[in-house]
């Protein structure tokens, strides 16, 4: 059952990107052969980390919500599910957390906003 879940989550991801972003539609003009290179401030070590962290979080948490909705769905709400969801649930708690650390520490070194954590939109949302 949990494999059954993670596919119905993997397809409607899938869904809605076929179906709202257009993947294979050309967007652009002509653009340079060499592209136009990664923006400047992107270009830190500390991004290598941040996004794959960040990402690995998502994931395990994915995997935790996938047991959670199979043991709901078969209505087996024991110490079993638990076992097997919560070392899930830590890894993807310390690659989050490790993730965002990372992040703020780029965005008060490089951005220069002068602290860690300003609770604004672009932070929040």
């Amino acid at each position: 059952r949990v494999l059954a879940v993670m596919g119905m989550v993997c397809a409607g991801f899938l869904a809605f990107i076929l179906f709202t972003s257009g993947p294979f539609a050309r967007t652009l003009p002509a653009f340079p052969v060499e592209g136009r290179d990664l923006n400047p401030l992107l270009q830190d070590p500390g991004l290598i980390f941040h996004p794959p962290l960040l990402y690995m979080g998502y994931v395990g948490f994915s995997v935790a919500f996938a047991f959670a909705i199979a043991a709901l769905l078969s209505g087996r709400l024991d110490s079993a599910f638990t076992r097997f969801a919560r070392p899930w649930t830590l890894a993807a708690w310390v690659f989050l957390t490790l993730g965002i650390v990372l992040g703020s520490a780029w965005a008060y070194y490089e951005l220069g906003w002068g602290g860690w954590w300003f609770w604004d939109p672009v932070e929040n949302a």
